[in-house]
């Protein structure tokens, strides 16, 4: 009878031992869980960081590049009433080719090299052209510009390049101009003497985003 109270016994204190050792591993299975899924948790967060950080930096990005556009783009006010030694600021259509012009001076000639005057005066106008696009033109691609008695509705514009080119001291405008370049040259016109002129980087008429005009005297002119 002894012998058996004592193997209960034994038999107890074995299955309360195994029923401790199994408690103390169930509080580790749970800490290495937690620590797996906080990992986990902090390696999202971390991907969702990175991802707001670079979405940000290309919305910055595209900011910019979209106020840059608008600013190339500004609408520029036709400028009239300009006078000799002013610059004027012309934007060519379609392209939106933007160039300033500075009206230098301006001349007469009663006669030029093998130019017929039809009756009329030679004006010869002194411009210089100076590129403020950020691209590059040619020459060819500046707005022609024309030139009226103030009496008379009639624009006139200039005499052909081929007809005046060679004569030596008539300087053309031609070639490429470079963002922030510059070029000198004149425009010829023939029309009748009068008090009072205009001259014109495009007229109301014209399919033009930006036009310019300069008002002048018959004695502004040399």
């Amino acid at each position: 009878m002894k012998k058996n109270s004592l193997l209960s016994m034994f038999l107890v204190l074995i299955i309360c031992l195994i029923l401790a050792a199994c408690s103390d591993d169930k509080p580790n299975e749970e800490t290495e869980q937690t620590g797996e899924e906080q990992t986990e948790t902090d390696s999202n967060n971390t991907d969702t960081s990175n991802e707001n950080t670079q979405q940000e930096s290309e919305d910055g990005t595209a900011t910019e590049e979209k106020d840059e556009e608008t600013s190339n783009d500004e609408y520029v006010e036709h400028q009239l009433g300009l006078k000799i030694g002013e610059t004027g600021t012309v934007v060519s259509s379609p392209d939106k080719l933007k160039y300033e012009v500075t009206l230098n001076e301006v001349s007469y000639r009663d006669e030029l090299e093998n130019v017929p005057s039809h009756g009329n005066t030679f004006v010869v106008v002194d411009v210089t052209v100076k590129n403020v696009d950020d691209r590059t033109f040619d020459a060819t691609d500046i707005f022609e510009p024309s030139l009226r008695a103030v009496a008379s509705d009639e624009y006139k514009v200039p005499i052909g390049s081929e007809m005046i080119q060679g004569i030596s001291d008539i300087q053309m405008i031609e070639g490429e101009l470079t963002p922030s370049d510059t070029k000198t040259g004149n425009y010829v016109f023939r029309i009748e003497k009068a008090d009072n002129y205009n001259f014109a980087f495009g007229i109301e008429s014209d399919q033009i985003t930006t036009r310019a005009e300069w008002e002048f005297s018959e004695g502004e002119v040399k």
